[in-house]
């Protein structure tokens, strides 16, 4: 995973995940997919001493309704203040052909919204055009790190749909205190109703 030989998409709402090793199981939160892995946060330090690239290690994701499973390796660990990320790669030949192409089919999904979209940056703006949703989070939080969060705004000024994804990317961002600053008209109805615009920030103040 750490080689980036696949494409990482980050996930604005996390899924449910899973890694075993030595008999353990620990649950928490898939932060982002590839066809090559995830990445899980777990919201405590597990009582047993995990390690990189064990025997047999086991991982699953719930996606749609169903899940993704087989057998890998952890291959990263990052300990926090009370909770630890880790990074789980499939073994190729260690996943059934349902879940193959069940992982398939999420990053599939993620990347067709990603063909109809695009971001930029202009100042210390960052202009999302076309379809808005979390195939963009990846890239929108890249950028938002080299701004700051607290110089960033937001323009949605090109935008022509939003999805779900898509809200949940804005409320994201909302709660990091970034600011819209343009909305195309084919989206503002939604982010009313989601009062999403009461981030937006007043014409004379751009």
């Amino acid at each position: 995973m750490d080689k980036r030989q696949y494409p990482r998409y980050q996930l604005v709402a996390p899924l449910v995940g899973v890694v075993e090793q030595n008999g353990g199981r620990y649950s928490g939160s898939v932060l982002n997919i590839s066809l090559g892995g995830f990445y899980l946060h777990l919201p405590r330090l597990p009582a047993d001493s995990l390690k990189i690239h064990g025997v047999d290690d086991y991982g699953e994701f719930h996606y749609a309704g169903r899940t993704v499973s087989g057998f890998g390796s952890i291959v990263r660990i990052e300990k926090f203040v009370g909770s630890v990320g880790l990074g789980f790669c499939w073994d190729k030949e260690g996943m059934d052909a349902k879940s193959e192409q069940l992982l398939r089919d999420s990053i599939s999904e993620q990347e067709a919204r990603r063909a109809f979209a695009e971001v930029s940056v202009s100042g210390n703006t960052i202009v999302l055009r076309g379809h808005a949703s979390s195939a963009l989070s990846s890239d929108v939080f890249a950028m938002l790190r080299n701004i700051g969060s607290g110089h960033a705004k937001l323009s949605l000024a090109e935008c022509v749909s939003i999805d779900s994804s898509g809200i949940e990317l804005l409320m994201a961002l909302r709660d990091r205190g970034i600011v819209i600053v343009d909305v195309g008209p084919g989206i503002e109805p939604v982010l009313k109703r989601f009062q999403l615009l009461d981030a937006r920030v007043n014409d004379d103040t751009r």
